[in-house]
C-alpha cells in the first residue's frame, strides 16, 4: 500500500489488493478489512464492491463474504441493492446531523449511567483505560494512520457505552452503526495532516480531564460536545 498527498496536504491512499485473511474469527476478519478499506479511501463512496473480486483478494468463499455485507448494511457503511450489486453507502450533510445528535444522546445516557452504576474505583480504572487507549491515539496521530485512529475511537466510545451496564442501550447504539463512529466523508472533515490528526486527540484528552472529576452535569455536556463540535465541522 503507498500513500499519495492531494491539496491541503490531506493523504490518500493509492491503489492496492487486500491480503488475505486467516480463518479465525472469519466474519470479524472480513468486516475489518472492508471497513478499514473504507476508511483508508480504497473503497470511495458510491463505489461498487465486486463481491467475486473480494473474495478472492481476502481468500475466502462468497458465503462469508455475503454475510459480512448484511452486517456492514445494518451499520450504515455500504448499501445492497438487488440486481445492481454492493455499494460504499454515501451519506448527505442532513443525515450526519442527524446521527451526530442520535449518538450524543445515547452517549450522554451512557455516560449518566456509568457514573450512577460504577464505583469510585470502578470510573477511576475506566479513566485510566482510557488514558492508557490515549497513547494508541498519539501514535495513529505520528503516522497519520486512519485506521488506528479509528480503531481507538470505536474501542473507547465502546467502553464507555459498555460502561453504562446497559444491554438495551448497547445494543441501540450498536444496531444503529454507531460503533463505526465514521461516515463517507470523515476524513474529507479531519484530513491526516498533523496539526488536524494532533488536534482530534487533544479534544480526547480534554475529555479524560472532565471525566476525571466525576461531576454528572459536567461529563455530559463534555461527551455531548465532544460529540457534537462535528456538526459545526458539517456545517462549516
Amino acid at each position: 500500500m503507498h500513500r499519495t498527498s492531494d491539496k491541503g496536504g490531506q493523504r490518500r491512499v493509492g491503489p492496492s489488493r487486500l491480503a488475505p485473511i486467516s480463518r479465525k474469527n472469519l466474519s470479524e476478519q472480513i468486516i475489518d478489512a472492508i471497513r478499514n478499506a473504507i476508511v483508508e479511501g480504497r473503497f470511495r463512496p458510491g463505489d461498487k464492491i465486486p463481491e467475486a473480486d473480494l473474495a478472492e483478494q481476502l481468500g475466502v468463499s462468497r458465503t462469508p463474504i455475503r454475510e459480512a455485507f448484511k452486517l456492514l448494511e445494518q451499520q450504515g457503511l455500504i448499501e445492497i441493492r438487488p440486481k445492481n450489486g454492493t455499494f460504499v453507502a454515501s451519506m448527505n450533510r442532513a443525515e450526519a446531523e442527524d446521527g451526530l445528535h442520535v449518538r450524543a444522546a445515547l452517549e450522554v445516557l451512557a455516560v449518566s449511567q456509568a457514573l450512577e452504576r460504577l464505583s469510585i474505583q470502578e470510573w477511576d480504572e475506566l479513566c485510566g483505560r482510557y488514558e492508557a487507549m490515549l497513547q494508541d491515539a498519539w501514535r495513529a496521530s505520528d503516522t497519520s494512520d486512519a485506521v488506528a485512529g479509528i480503531e481507538f475511537d470505536i474501542a473507547w466510545h465502546t467502553l464507555l457505552v459498555e460502561s453504562a451496564q446497559n444491554q438495551a442501550l448497547l445494543r441501540t447504539w450498536s444496531v444503529a452503526g454507531l460503533s463505526n463512529l465514521i461516515w463517507s466523508f470523515e476524513f474529507d472533515l479531519y484530513p491526516l495532516d498533523d496539526v488536524s490528526f494532533k488536534s482530534w486527540v487533544l479534544r480526547h484528552v480534554e475529555f479524560l480531564d472532565v471525566l476525571r472529576g466525576r461531576d454528572p452535569d459536567a461529563c455530559a455536556e463534555a461527551v455531548r460536545s465532544h460529540i457534537l463540535i462535528k456538526v459545526d465541522d458539517v456545517d462549516g
